[in-house]
């Protein structure tokens, strides 16, 4: 559950390019100083790929993915294995809170518990976070790379277990 929160939090937190994101973690900023430059989020529906790096092994996925700006995400597997993962229920209540939190440019929990770093080449940009110590996620995660124009392209999951996991979004802004 804490690795789709960080996902979605990420997510939501809007951009796309592809320019190197290597150095993106010698940028610090603030949440206050991303927000005023990060685009206004707006429904959305996309394809997204998902690539899983565990050791040498690359587990692919791919399908559909929703976000509803005053409601959350979901997440519609299509292959290898259909499922689906909302984000919109009372079921996932916490989770919705931080994506509507996100979507509305609320940056406490992402202050809480992430350093932020910013970096903008040409109209694109991105993101950095890495956890703070003694933070909730700080076990879990080494870092999250979110990159971005308009709308989400790529989010690069790190985390400390589980390896890195890669998502690319192909989306169509309502």
């Amino acid at each position: 559950m804490r690795k789709f929160l960080i996902l979605t939090i990420l997510i939501l937190a809007g951009l796309n390019f592809c320019f190197a994101s290597d150095d993106i973690f010698a940028h610090p900023s603030t949440s206050r100083e991303i927000s005023k430059l990060m685009p206004e989020l707006k429904d959305a529906s996309c394809k997204f790929e998902q690539e899983k790096f565990i050791g040498s092994a690359v587990l692919k996925s791919g399908g559909n993915f929703k976000f509803i700006k005053d409601k959350g995400a979901i997440f519609e597997t299509l292959y290898p294995i259909k499922s689906t993962v909302s984000y919109t229920s009372s079921q996932n209540r916490q989770m919705n809170d931080v994506i509507v939190a996100i979507s509305n440019k609320n940056y406490a929990y992402l202050d809480k518990n992430f350093n932020l770093y910013y970096k903008n080449d040409k109209e694109k940009w991105i993101v950095g976070l890495k956890p703070k110590n003694g933070s909730a996620v700080a076990s879990q995660l080494n870092n999250i790379i979110i990159k971005g124009k308009n709308d989400i392209d790529n989010i690069k999951i790190d985390t400390v277990k589980n390896g890195i996991t890669d998502i690319s979004f192909k989306c169509i802004t309502k």
